[in-house]
Parts: C-alpha cells; sequence; structure tokens
C-alpha cells in the first residue's frame, strides 16, 4: 500500500489522511463479530476486556438497550481475541504506517473501539491523542481509525481539525474527559468512510466525534503506532510493548 506523493503531502499538511477502503469483506465481517461478542458478554474474554459504558448506562438510564448498545468503548481489545489483534498488525496497514512514521521499526501502542450505537451513541470531545499520551516521546504516533459501519456526518463520524498538530500540544481542561481549548469547529474536517475504510492520523491532531441519534450504529477500530525508538518518559513502570516490525532499541519503548 504505497502512498501516493499527494496523499504524502496531505498528511504533512493536514495531520490526517482519510485513505479509504482498505479491509476484506471477510475481515470486515470478522471483525464486527469479535467486537460485538466482546461488548455483549458472550465472547469467553469478555470478563477480563476494559469497558467503558455509554453516560447515560452508568446513570442507570438505558433500561430496555441490550449490554451491546450500552458499551461506549472497549480497551486494547487486541490482547483478548486473536482476529482483533491480527487487524492491528494487519500488513496493509503497517505498510502505511511506516511511512507515515518515516521507519520500518513499529511497535504497536494501543487500541481501541469506540461503539456509537443507533440513536444514543454520545460525543467524543475534541482532544488530541498525546493530551492523554504523555508518557510517550516525542508525540508524534500514528492512529488509523477502521470504520466497522459507514460513518457518516449524521451517525457521528470523527471529525478533523486539519494543520492543528503543527501547534504541539494544544491546553485541555478536565472533567471526566479531556477537552481542547480554542477549538475553531468551523474548520473541521468530517471523516466520512464507508464500513472496511480507513483513515490515518497524528497524535497531535486535533479531534472528535458528535452524537449518533441516527437508527444505524457507528462503530470505530482504533490501532495506535509509534516509532520503536521513542522513549518512555513516565514515572511508572513501561509496559511490554509489541514490536510489530523493525527492531528493538535499547532504553526506548
Amino acid at each position: 500500500m504505497v502512498l501516493t506523493e499527494l496523499q504524502k503531502v496531505d498528511y504533512e499538511r493536514d495531520g490526517f489522511l482519510i485513505y479509504g477502503h482498505l479491509l476484506t469483506a471477510e475481515e470486515l465481517e470478522a471483525l464486527r463479530g469479535r467486537i460485538d461478542a466482546l461488548a455483549s458478554g458472550e465472547h469467553p474474554n469478555a470478563d477480563k476486556i476494559g469497558v467503558r459504558l455509554e453516560a447515560a448506562a452508568q446513570r442507570g438510564e438505558l433500561q430496555n438497550v441490550t449490554r451491546r448498545d450500552k458499551v461506549w468503548q472497549l480497551l486494547d481489545p487486541h490482547g483478548y481475541d486473536e482476529v482483533i489483534f491480527n487487524h492491528a498488525r494487519n500488513p496493509k496497514i503497517l505498510e502505511v504506517v511506516e511511512q507515515l512514521l518515516g521507519t520500518e521499526d513499529i511497535k504497536l501502542f494501543h487500541t481501541q473501539t469506540l461503539m456509537k450505537p443507533a440513536m444514543h451513541g454520545s460525543i467524543v470531545s475534541w482532544h488530541q491523542d498525546s493530551a492523554y499520551w504523555t508518557s510517550i516521546a516525542p508525540p508524534a504516533l500514528v492512529s488509523c481509525w477502521t470504520a466497522l459501519d459507514d460513518a457518516t456526518e449524521e451517525n457521528g463520524c470523527v471529525r478533523m481539525l486539519p494543520g492543528s498538530y503543527k501547534k504541539g500540544l494544544w491546553p485541555h481542561e478536565r472533567t471526566d474527559f479531556l477537552h481542547a481549548q480554542g477549538v475553531d469547529d468551523s474548520l473541521a474536517i468530517p471523516v466520512v468512510l464507508s464500513a472496511g475504510g480507513c483513515s490515518f492520523h497524528h497524535s497531535l491532531t486535533v479531534h472528535g466525534s458528535g452524537e449518533n441519534r441516527t437508527a444505524h450504529r457507528r462503530r470505530g477500530m482504533v490501532t495506535s503506532y509509534m516509532r520503536a525508538d521513542s522513549k518512555w518518559i513516565a514515572s511508572h513502570e513501561k509496559p511490554d510493548f509489541l514490536l510489530l516490525r523493525g527492531r528493538e532499541y535499547p532504553g526506548c519503548v
């Protein structure tokens, strides 16, 4: 999956790239099935995974909604399912990431699924990923956002603020989540994707997404990558990050 010069220019200018269709129909269906099994509790590892429910469900609402459709986020599902792990190391994704990171030495940092159920899927506030991921330096990771359903403006597709990564780390206010300050959302670009399509973004690109009040689900699988020569700068112990391509660097992540 060699990027064109125009795609490289777009990413350098904007801090994100709307790539388009990347998964096969079989890969997409397998991924959907495993994600739903984890969210519904039917997967054998469902009790081991980190799950964050919709805020309304946490307040005791959504009583007539299935467990699957109360889920807002699944944390690092690749650690509990082989199909999801294979997606995280999909060579087609890694070939694009290699070109965007500028190295063949790639480690997996994190995976998550953001579910946005039909009719009540809630927002993801404006933020930069590296405002959360302060343990990694430099703050220059790349994430692949894979649409498991058609992602439209109506059902809450991701919106990116072009060029925002060039300003470094923006000020954020923390309440329940981080909220980037000074965002002019009129400048944001909607990342509309068909199911099986992908976009890529820099970890300093400001982005967020709106509510889903449609009858159509909007699941997104996010896999995040870093250079293997990145530094761990946190005071707590470093996790064992998986090397997906290339080589290890002593004293690095």
